[in-house]
């Protein structure tokens, strides 16, 4: 049986050519639907190779990091490149002329991004213009501040190159023909491969040779990588590889020291009692423990024979000590001018008589009384 080709000895080139073919043939069917429907053309569709790591990598990079492919994505001849350099700018447009440079389109210098180019619509048609910026690695640094988001949300980030190289041509050159990689905080990072523009062959030969410098540029390499994916700016993630879900070398959990087993009660007799009694008696102490912090803060139940509520003592017309329990925690029994046998017909009586009593007692007139304007005569 013959062997599978792989790349970099991990990902196999036939699961590569049947993803690729699968997601080509998808999405040049759609553009056939869009182009029957739409009157004026979209954007072309990028295929982008995805990698899911298993730690997150430290640290945030602004600067890209250069992947190297075959087929490039952009075509000088149908996209404008801009080069932004240091002051004066006339200098540099020479020095292209000298090297007979003719693939930059657009020069910018820092005076004109602070300037010409400070306010903001005039920043959106250069980003919109251009498919491509170069800059000077040396105002790299300055360049965000310049710039502002819409650059790093467009995935338009300035390429630093080395403006001082004798072979400037092809410092240029090098740097128009490979892809770039931004690593964000995530865990997925997505690199552009191709264009639909590309033949399924050209995809898969981009994807050979960009596959190796990806995983040098991540942290611990293979170690790190959990799977790959492709997919285009709409369609759905085409596995391609995935790590193994196991211990093992290179494996989606890692392998961790083992924990020691617990064995058991001892093999003698002896051995094995004092083993019981040592652990009741840690069980004991525990759960003493556990009741005195459950017990903390607590109010203390009441005793037994404490369940009558206290009665308070009130004093009638003639000085002896009435009895009477308290109504609530909060109110307070008033003492009133009655007599005894009042006060023994008061409490004989239904809760409406007693009521009626202390009115009258009282010389209040009742309702009915107050219609017919009769007093009450106590």
């Amino acid at each position: 049986m013959a062997q599978t080709e792989l790349i970099d000895d991990r990902v196999s080139v036939n699961q590569c050519k049947l993803a690729v073919d699968a997601l080509y043939a998808y999405e040049t069917k759609k553009e056939r639907k869009l182009q029957e429907t739409e009157l004026l053309p979209g954007k072309e569709p990028n295929i982008w190779l995805n990698i899911t790591v298993k730690k997150i990598p430290s640290g945030l990079k602004f600067k890209p990091t250069k992947i190297p492919i075959v087929h490039p994505l952009i075509d000088p001849r149908t996209t404008s490149i801009c080069l932004i350099t240091k002051d004066p700018q006339r200098e540099y447009k020479d020095l292209l002329e000298t090297h007979n440079i003719k693939f930059i389109s657009r020069v910018v210098g820092i005076e004109k991004l602070k300037g010409k180019f400070k306010p903001f619509e005039a920043r959106r048609i250069l980003l919109k213009e251009n498919g491509l910026f170069l800059a000077d690695e040396r105002i790299v640094p300055l360049l965000p501040k310049l710039l502002g988001a819409k650059w790093f949300e467009a995935k338009k980030q300035p390429i630093p190159v080395c403006l001082k190289r004798k072979d400037l041509k092809g410092e240029l050159e090098r740097a128009v023909s490979s892809t770039y990689m931004n690593q964000n905080r995530g865990t997925c990072t997505s690199v552009k491969v191709a264009t639909l523009s590309h033949t399924p062959k050209q995809i898969l030969e981009n994807l050979k040779v960009a596959l190796p410098a990806i995983t040098r540029h991540i942290m611990n390499g293979w170690d790190n990588i959990q799977a790959l994916h492709i997919k285009t700016n709409s369609s759905v993630s085409l596995p391609i590889w995935s790590c193994t879900l196991d211990k093992a070398e290179g494996g989606r959990w890692p392998a961790e020291e083992e924990e020691e087993e617990w064995t058991g009660f001892g093999a003698e007799g002896d051995e094995g009692d004092s083993d019981i009694t040592s652990k009741s008696e840690t069980h004991t102490t525990e759960a003493k423990d556990k009741s005195k912090i459950q017990t903390k803060g607590k109010k203390r139940a009441p005793m037994e024979g404490n369940d009558e509520k206290p009665k308070k003592k009130a004093k009638g017309v003639t000085g002896q000590p009435v009895t009477e329990p308290l109504v609530g925690s909060t109110t307070r029994v008033k003492s009133t001018s009655v007599t005894n046998d009042e006060l023994k017909q008061k409490r004989s009586g239904a809760p409406g008589d007693k009521k009626k009593s202390k009115i009258n007692a009282a010389g209040a007139k009742s309702a009915k009384d107050r219609i017919l304007g009769k007093k009450v005569v106590p």
